[in-house]
């Protein structure tokens, strides 16, 4: 079941090769279909930024919800 994006809201993804990120939903519209998410490494470092649908970010199957 695809989840909204909600700000706030945690992800993880685990990378054998290249460790562990984690992700955080800054901005939503559209009903939280879409949003923004800061990508940090464990050192808490901004490596990127992801602009778009929780159902295209979800579907990848490597970011999990880190549920609170």
């Amino acid at each position: 079941m695809m989840k909204r994006f909600v700000v706030g809201q945690k992800w993880v993804n685990e990378d054998a090769m290249y460790g562990r990120f984690f992700g955080e939903v800054i901005e939503t519209s559209d009903q939280g279909r879409r949003g923004t998410v800061v990508i940090t490494d464990g050192q808490g470092n901004v490596l990127d930024t992801y602009n778009g649908s929780a159902a295209t970010f979800q579907a990848s199957g490597d970011w999990q919800l880190i549920e609170e």
